[in-house]
């Protein structure tokens, strides 16, 4: 099998059944940003043939079958015009979060987005200041540096503390970054690299300080769906009054269904005065036309998908437990976190990093791997690299393999 881009299956197979997430499929021809190694705006572009690619977050699976048919005959329809998301398209939304969170989301909440990191930007365009405090806890998602920095705010890093190969808050902290100018706070919920589930508990602790110091929460849900183990996905919103009086939920199907390419989000701001004025906001903006594909992609996901996704998380919880097994056993200086939550490992590889003078390109070199620079992650992130299993266990196995291979001789 040829890995500059992951080859079709061999002649004779038969067609991929609805749930078949083995089969390999070839990306190349459709720009998958993701198998060409091109490399977004935080990290240099990776060249070179032969790549394993398992950096960026999306997946190497099909979408539901009921998606691709929708999808299918809209577009031989043929006539893409204005779409809109009526009441309907809202109580889809509701109920997917109903039954799959316990969230009963009031409708009258909800709000239309093209994209969850749009919305970041323009609630902290529509309720900060320039130079107002933004926090983010690190080492986290790339973008939420961006998102803050480049609308002239203050980025207010809260590193995470790494005990025992978990995360936890570091409250003191927070306290002393929410007492000293901070107006906002990026909640990634899930924990996005290390795929924490953040308890009931610790979203308290974060909503007593946020509380107190006048903060506006705004979470990032998007990982929320794939649930590897027991740990439920607990929305800020739903811990108290307060919090949901100072909170922005931040939604959408893509990571779940594999969608990042016809986008489609949606936000639940409980607060009338807020919802109203953000809303204007994104009016003016121009956010708050459905994209054609998109509304329709959420709205066949979230009313036909959870049979694909019940499927999908045991054949990603398998990926996860691959890759701790060979961890264990033959990736020697290589500790990975087992996630709560999504379809991506956080491998703690420090160990290595020291040894080689960059895991990143160490792997990219040497094993023809391609993962995320923990780096990007900001703060904490140094030396570790973050390993995308949401693909065919053949091709992960490869790239373990390879991996190994490279490490024997250190």
């Amino acid at each position: 099998m040829t890995y500059s881009q992951p080859g079709v299956p061999a002649a004779g197979k038969p067609a991929a059944e609805e749930f078949d997430f083995g089969v390999v499929h070839d990306r190349s021809q459709f720009g998958s940003a993701k198998w060409a190694n091109q490399w977004d705006e935080f990290s240099p572009r990776v060249e070179g043939e032969g790549l394993i690619s398992l950096w960026t977050a999306d997946m190497d699976f099909r979408a539901p079958e009921p998606v691709i048919a929708r999808l299918r005959e809209a577009v031989n329809h043929g006539i893409y015009g204005y779409t809109k998301r009526d009441l309907r398209h809202y109580e889809i939304v509701k109920s997917w979060f109903e039954r799959r969170h316990n969230w009963d989301v009031d409708m009258a909440t909800l709000l239309p987005a093209p994209a969850i990191m749009p919305s970041v930007a323009a609630i902290l365009r529509t309720f900060t200041q320039p130079g107002d405090g933004v926090i983010v806890q690190a080492p986290v998602y790339s973008p939420y540096f961006q998102v803050v920095r480049d609308n002239n705010r203050t980025l207010l890093i809260n590193r995470l503390r790494l005990v025992e190969g978990d995360y936890e808050l570091d409250l003191d902290d927070f306290e002393r970054l929410a007492a000293n100018g901070a107006r906002a706070f990026l909640l990634c919920n899930p924990h996005n690299p290390a795929g924490k589930a953040w308890t009931r508990e610790e979203l308290e602790s974060l909503d007593s300080l946020c509380e107190r110091y006048g903060i506006l929460v705004i979470s990032d849900d998007i990982h929320c769906d794939i649930r590897l183990n027991d740990r439920p996905h607990v929305v800020f919103s739903t811990i108290g009054e307060g919090a949901a009086a100072k909170s922005f939920i931040c939604t959408a199907p893509t990571k779940t269904f594999n969608l990042a390419g016809v986008p489609s989000a949606t936000l639940s701001v409980a607060d009338s005065k807020r919802r109203e004025e953000l809303f204007r906001v994104m009016q003016a903006s121009f956010m708050v036309n459905a994209n054609f594909f998109g509304r329709i992609a959420l709205e066949v996901a979230y009313t036909s998908g959870d049979q694909w996704l019940d499927h999908l998380t045991p054949y990603i919880r398998n990926n996860v437990n691959l890759v701790l097994s060979w961890a264990a056993e033959s990736l020697p200086g290589i500790s990975p976190i087992r996630p709560d939550a999504s379809f991506l490992v956080w491998l703690d590889a420090r160990e290595v990093d020291a040894k080689v003078g960059g895991v990143h390109r160490f792997f990219v070199e040497r094993a023809g791997v391609n993962l995320y620079d923990g780096r990007v992650y900001g703060p904490g992130g140094e030396g570790f690299i973050r390993l995308n299993v949401g693909c065919p266990r053949s091709v992960l196995e490869e790239a373990l393999a390879r991996m190994a291979s490279a490490l024997s001789p250190l």
